[in-house]
């Protein structure tokens, strides 16, 4: 059985992450740190963001990390129920069409 994690924003369990709250540079710290150690781990990493309140730059920036991680590891980060406005910004910063997987 695979254990729960849940640390702030970040909650983790059976694989999945699930981030809640606002995720903006300024709450971004532990969840950073979290997250990037989640993306070193073997597997597809999977990120539901239904119970992402805000996200800015920063959190973008973080994920385009947790990407970079995957794509070293040849493995997959997904992103399931990404708000619109993290849509708009990867659209925006030409990350819509990259190797990330949005559901």
């Amino acid at each position: 059985m695979n254990p729960v994690i849940n640390h702030g924003l970040l909650k983790y369990a059976g694989g999945s992450c699930l981030i809640s709250g606002q995720a903006v540079f300024s709450s971004l710290d532990t969840l950073a740190k979290d997250l990037l150690t989640e993306a070193g781990k073997s597997g597809t990493m999977v990120i539901d963001l239904k119970q992402v309140s805000e996200c800015d730059s920063a959190f973008v920036a973080l994920l385009t990390a947790c990407l970079q991680l995957k794509n070293q590891q040849q493995q997959s980060l997904v992103l399931n129920n990404s708000p619109e406005k993290l849509l708009a910004m990867l659209d925006v910063y030409g990350l819509s069409d990259c190797e990330l997987q949005i559901r």
